[in-house]
């Protein structure tokens, strides 16, 4: 059966009952962020197997062995794990990925340094929460334009005058 690993929860040696119940809410918790998984797929604890023993860690499980997995739904759930085990709040540097279908071609637009993304007209809390994220990617992307713009530099001639 494939299976994708979203992330380990849980409480180190913690006894498995205990475990079990603490993916359960987990789960809970990333299907109310993220919404349900693809047809026919599901999220569970999966037991992994290490040299030490076994670990907890929830992962996204299907039956057919050909389908791909759905890469938008995965980050996204590993980022609902991240916050759920973080008290809530996404952890430094992490940003939740906006909802994408994976059948659609992403087309970007190319990058514009004088227009950052505008904001959302609702105040949907998730709207605004993906419209910060936006802002977020944007200043990036101007931070790597401006470092990758061309400096100006002295020449030989200049030098000697």
């Amino acid at each position: 059966m494939p299976s994708e690993i979203i992330g380990e929860f849980g409480t180190p040696g913690a006894s498995s009952e205990w475990i079990e119940a603490e993916g359960k809410l987990a789960i809970k918790h990333i299907v109310k962020i993220c919404g349900a998984p693809p047809p026919e797929m599901k999220l569970e604890v999966i037991w992994q197997e290490h040299e030490l023993g076994l670990y907890p860690v929830i992962g996204l499980t299907w039956e057919d062995p050909f389908r791909g997995v759905p890469s938008n739904y995965v980050s996204r759930c590993e980022a609902a794990l991240a916050a759920y085990e973080n008290g809530g709040e996404l952890p430094p540097g992490w940003t939740m990925p906006p909802v994408r279908d994976d059948d659609e071609d992403i087309e970007e637009e190319p990058f514009d340094p004088k227009k950052p993304p505008e904001p959302p007209d609702t105040l949907n809390f998730f709207e605004w929460q993906r419209s910060i994220s936006k802002l977020i990617e944007w200043s990036l992307d101007y931070a790597a334009y401006q470092r990758n713009r061309p400096q100006l530099v002295e020449t030989d001639d200049q030098a000697d005058d």
